[in-house]
């Protein structure tokens, strides 16, 4: 036995696994596609991800959370639905089955994306959290704080029979009239220690809260930047100090200047700073969290103008009511699917809007706000973890939201990596399964392949053949992508066209896998079944003579094992080794063109 020989052999083996992991991994890629493998692994893992691991007791928390995040713009653009009839009728059929169905991945989708991008999932949870939001009505709060520290409370009229004055007037009221909880202001404070009692009538000074309600109004319709809203307040007070030294006494000036140093700083800086205008980034994250103060403090901002939380509940209620009339017994509103309840609180707040009780805003808000009390602690947890590390590699204060989505898009990204291995994982003992139910339907076995091979030297010399035709000396061997592997498979096709190879289920190959004898003197009951199996051949015909020949039938199932595990490896494993055999058999690559050869110089130039 020299060494072409077992070459031969080698290739001829390899050109079948070929073959058959070709025809595998076409299976395998048609199951993946039909029932959404990839897209409901990573919708799992995203599951598993937001809440801080596998069998965390919030499940039904975090499915109406990842159902934001699917309904959300970027990730359903990013879903590429079935179109025309054809592709439609068939992603229908797939529907058969309950995750396919339609709320499977989002609201009405009965499809997901398959890879979503880290940038897009850290951008799609911090919009679906609605911190962004939460973000600018927070600092919109912080801000009106900071202009009434600065020139005491005020009102907008709204229209009213007893007071005399067209809507949207600004009404200042005087000292005396405040509570004494109510702080009056600084420039108050200052004009009252030099007995100026009189400031509410000054026209300088109901300029100054006119300009500080402008810069506020605009900041809150979107209209000016922070910094804008602060560097208009801050001119507004530099030209309130410039009117007073025309009437006022020189030491109250001077006092307003100091005050506004102090206040705003040379840049306006400080007000930014040291105000705490601009939520830092871990503040953000703590607005994801109804129990902490930062959201305390924004829930402030609400408090006063709408209780907008007790009529929604009073709705809610009237509606667990009327569902507990069709159920015995009846159940508490914790007890009821989320699913329901968020139908319940959407109806409840467009109630609201339309009979004129919540404005569209307050309705997003409160939205928000519902959502939030329904995140998972982990999830919680995470976001102040991700904040914390953010904070520190933020370079300023106005980048710390990004920062804050860039450490999502690396939470996220690591997560996805682990979550490739269990899919790599899972893809693999899928592809053993098939591997062995291919080679059992195709009685590909291992040992018999290898006998008919070193025994038929004609069949062996025009696999070899097939195999150098398929896999040429100039192939690249540096992997295949998707193009070359649907190439490979027609290849393959053509091939077998011309070829019989050692495999499938017929008398014939039975019959040498069980060691007939060739002879047609049946004398014993081995022999009278094997010619029975010759002279008709059906599944019965196979038992019998498995029962007469066990060792033989062991040994089938082992090469069926060794087969099946041999497919699972992969088309691109056995195509590159195949291309390594062909090349060690022909001892050595083809030499290149000259063509070639010139074109490799001119590139090194």
């Amino acid at each position: 036995m020299n060494l072409p020989f077992i070459l031969n052999v080698a290739i001829g083996l390899l050109f079948i696994y070929l073959i058959l992991s070709l025809l595998a991994s076409e299976v395998q890629e048609l199951l993946a596609t039909l029932l959404q493998w990839r897209a409901k692994h990573l919708k799992e893992a995203i599951e598993t991800l937001l809440s801080g691991g596998s069998g965390a007791p919030e499940a039904e928390n975090v499915r109406h959370l990842v159902t934001r995040l699917y309904d959300n713009t970027l990730m359903r653009n990013m879903n590429q639905d079935a179109k025309g009839w054809i592709a439609g009728s068939i992603r229908n059929l797939t529907r058969l089955f309950a995750w396919n169905r339609k709320g499977a991945f989002g609201t009405n989708q009965a499809t997901g994306p398959s890879y979503i991008a880290p940038d897009t999932f850290a951008t799609s949870l911090v919009d679906s959290l609605g911190l962004p939001a939460l973000s600018g009505k927070l600092t919109e709060f912080r801000l009106k704080k900071f202009a009434q520290r600065i020139i005491g409370p005020y009102s907008v009229q709204q229209g009213s029979e007893n007071i005399d004055l067209p809507a949207g007037s600004i009404i200042i009221p005087a000292a005396n009239a405040l509570s004494p909880d109510e702080n009056p202001g600084r420039i108050r404070r200052i004009a009252q220690q030099y007995e100026l009692y009189n400031l509410n009538e000054d026209p300088a000074f109901q300029t100054l809260v006119y300009e500080f309600h402008d810069a506020l109004e605009d900041f809150g319709l979107r209209q000016a930047a922070l910094v804008t809203a602060v560097a208009r307040m801050s001119e507004a007070f530099q030209e309130f100090i410039h009117a007073s030294e025309q009437d006022k006494a020189p030491g109250f000036v001077n006092r307003l200047k100091a005050e506004h140093r102090s206040l705003f700083g040379e840049g306006n800086e400080r007000a930014l700073v040291a105000g705490k205008l601009r939520p830092n980034i871990y503040e953000i994250s703590q607005l994801a969290d109804d129990s902490s103060d930062v959201f305390q403090e924004l829930k402030q901002a609400y408090a006063s103008r709408l209780d907008i939380a007790t009529k929604v509940d009073a709705i809610i209620q009237a509606k667990l009511a009327a569902y507990n009339r069709e159920l015995t017994p009846p159940v508490k509103l914790d007890q009821v699917p989320l699913s329901q309840r968020q139908i319940w609180t959407n109806d409840a707040l467009e109630q609201l809007i339309q009979s004129g009780q919540l404005t569209p805003e307050e309705g997003k808000i409160y939205q928000v706000y519902d959502g939030i009390r329904h995140l998972p602690q982990p999830l919680r947890e995470s976001l102040s973890s991700l904040a914390r590390r953010a904070s520190v590699r933020a370079q300023e204060t106005g980048d710390e939201l990004n920062q804050f989505r860039n450490e999502i898009a690396v939470w996220f990204d690591r997560s996805m990596s682990r979550a490739s291995g269990v899919y790599r994982r899972n893809a693999k003992g899928v592809a053993i399964a098939l591997g062995l139910l291919l080679a059992t339907f195709t009685n590909a076995d291992s040992f018999y392949i290898v006998d008919r091979l070193t025994s038929d030297e004609n069949l062996r010399n025009l696999v070899t053949e097939q195999a150098k035709r398929l896999v040429p000396e100039s192939s690249s061997q540096q992997g295949l992508t998707t193009a070359q592997l649907e190439q490979l498979r027609d290849k393959a096709d053509d091939a077998l066209k011309e070829l019989s190879v050692p495999v499938g289920w017929n008398a014939n190959h039975i019959s040498q896998q069980f060691q007939c004898p060739t002879t047609s003197q049946a004398k014993t009951e081995f022999e009278q079944k094997c010619q029975a199996l010759k002279t008709e051949f059906n599944l019965q015909r196979v038992l019998d003579v498995s029962l007469q020949n066990p060792l033989s039938a062991g040994r089938i199932l082992l090469g069926w094992l060794l087969t099946g595990l041999a497919i699972s490896m992969g088309a691109p494993f056995w195509f590159d080794l195949l291309g390594k055999l062909i090349k060690v058999r022909n001892t050595g690559s083809k030499p290149a063109s000259p063509e070639a050869l010139e074109t490799e110089k001119s590139d090194q130039k």
